[in-house]
C-alpha cells in the first residue's frame, strides 16, 4: 500500500489513524500464498496496535486530537500538516484555560497522530518549547486539588455500616482489600476470582496482573494481613463476599443492578468510584472530595503515620521513586520532622543545667 494512500486514509479519519497505521503492514513483501488471509493479517495487526495502549490512554489521545482537529478546521489550517508553528499556537490558544500538564498530553496525542500517518512533527522544535515553558512559568507545575485520603480509623469505622446484602458485602470487601492493597480504582476493577487466595497463615495474597506502571503484564504479588478489629479486616470481608460470590472463575467484583443486587459481570472502574464517594457519604464526609484514589493515598498516608519504612510503602503502592511516594502521604507524617526537631531541642536544653531559660 503506497504512503500516499495511508496518509490519506488517516487524514480523512482523524484519529482512525490508529488504524491506519496497522496497514503498514501491506508494505511489507508478502507471498502470493498469504495474499488470500491479507485481511485476517491487517484485523490482526490493527488489534495489537490498539493493546499497544491502554484503553483510557486511546480515549484521551482520541478526545484530544479531536479537539485540536476541530480548531484547525475553524482557523482554516490542515491538522496533519506537521508544522511545529500550527500546534505551538493551539496550545497557546489552550493555555488559557488548561493547566500546563494538560498541554503536554495534548501535544502527545497530536505527535502520535502524526507519527501514525506518518507525517513528521518536530515536538522539540523551538516554538513548541517555549510555549510550554512559558506557561509553566505563568500557572506553575503544583498539581491541582488531590482526592482526600481515608484514615486507618476510618476504615475501622467504615465497617459497621455496611449490611449483609449482597451489594453491601461486595462494597465492603472493595473498599477493605482496596486500602489494604493500596490499588488503583482500575486495578480494583479489573481483578479475577483467581487472582485472590488467602494462605495458610490466614493473610491475603492477591495478584496485580496488569497495573499503570506495568503495562505489559509482567505483575506483582501483594500481601495483605487480617485486621485485629473483625469489622474493618480486609480478609474477612473478602470472604464473607466470596461466600455470596462463589467460587466460579470471572471477575472478582460484580456489577451491580438497578435492583441493588449483583450479577456476574465486572465492575467499571467509575463504579469503584462512586462506592468510595458512599463510603465517604456514610462517614459523614463531603464525598465531592473522595474519589477512588482515596484508598490507594489512604495506606501510603496510614503507613507513613505509623512509622513504616519508604521502601516498605513504596513496595506496596508500587511507585518507583520516594518523590513520588511523597505526593500520596498526606497525613500527621508530614509535620514529624520538625516536631522530632523541637523535641530534640528541648530534651537537649533540659539536659543542660545553667543555661538560661
Amino acid at each position: 500500500m503506497p504512503l500516499s494512500r495511508v496518509r490519506r486514509g488517516a487524514a480523512a479519519t482523524g484519529f482512525a489513524a490508529t488504524d491506519a497505521a496497522a496497514q503498514l503492514i501491506g508494505w511489507l513483501p508478502v507471498r502470493d500464498a498469504l495474499k488470500r488471509d491479507l485481511e485476517a493479517v491487517y484485523d490482526r495487526a490493527a488489534a495489537l496496535a490498539r493493546m499497544a495502549r491502554a484503553d483510557h490512554t486511546r480515549r484521551a489521545y482520541k478526545t484530544a486530537w479531536g479537539q485540536y482537529e476541530a480548531w484547525c478546521h475553524g482557523v482554516g489550517i490542515a491538522p496533519l500538516a506537521g508544522d511545529p508553528g500550527t500546534v505551538a499556537l493551539y496550545l497557546a490558544t489552550l493555555s488559557l484555560k488548561a493547566r500546563p500538564a494538560t498541554l503536554q498530553a495534548r501535544l502527545a496525542a497530536i505527535s502520535v497522530a502524526h507519527r501514525l500517518a506518518g507525517v513528521p512533527l518536530d515536538t522539540r522544535h523551538e516554538a513548541l518549547r517555549l510555549v510550554l515553558k512559558g506557561a509553566r512559568r505563568e500557572r506553575g507545575v503544583a498539581p491541582g486539588r488531590q482526592a482526600k485520603a481515608f484514615s486507618a480509623e476510618d476504615l475501622v469505622m467504615l465497617g459497621p455500616l455496611y449490611g449483609d446484602s449482597p451489594r453491601e458485602q461486595r462494597d465492603k470487601a472493595l473498599l477493605l482489600v482496596g486500602f489494604a492493597a493500596a490499588l488503583r480504582r482500575a486495578e480494583l476493577a479489573a481483578l479475577a476470582r483467581d487472582d485472590v487466595a488467602i494462605d495458610h497463615h490466614g493473610a491475603l495474597q492477591l495478584t496485580v496482573r496488569r497495573a499503570k506502571g506495568d503495562p505489559e503484564g509482567a505483575g506483582v504479588r501483594l500481601t495483605v494481613s487480617p485486621h485485629p478489629v473483625a469489622a474493618a479486616c480486609p480478609v474477612a470481608a473478602l470472604v464473607a463476599w466470596l461466600s455470596v460470590r462463589g467460587d466460579a472463575p470471572g471477575p472478582l467484583f460484580w456489577r451491580a443492578d438497578r435492583g441493588g443486587g449483583v450479577r456476574a459481570r465486572a465492575i467499571g472502574a467509575q463504579a469503584v468510584n462512586g462506592v468510595v464517594k458512599d463510603a465517604a457519604r456514610r462517614l459523614g464526609y463531603d464525598p465531592v472530595l473522595y474519589s477512588g484514589h482515596s484508598l490507594r493515598a489512604g495506606l501510603a498516608s496510614a503507613a507513613a503515620d505509623a512509622g513504616c519504612d519508604l521502601k516498605a510503602i513504596m513496595t506496596q503502592t508500587r511507585l518507583k521513586s520516594p518523590a513520588q511516594a511523597a505526593t500520596y502521604m498526606r497525613g500527621r507524617h508530614a509535620g514529624r520532622l520538625t516536631e522530632t526537631v523541637f523535641a530534640a531541642a528541648v530534651q537537649h536544653q533540659d539536659q543542660a543545667p545553667g543555661q538560661p531559660q
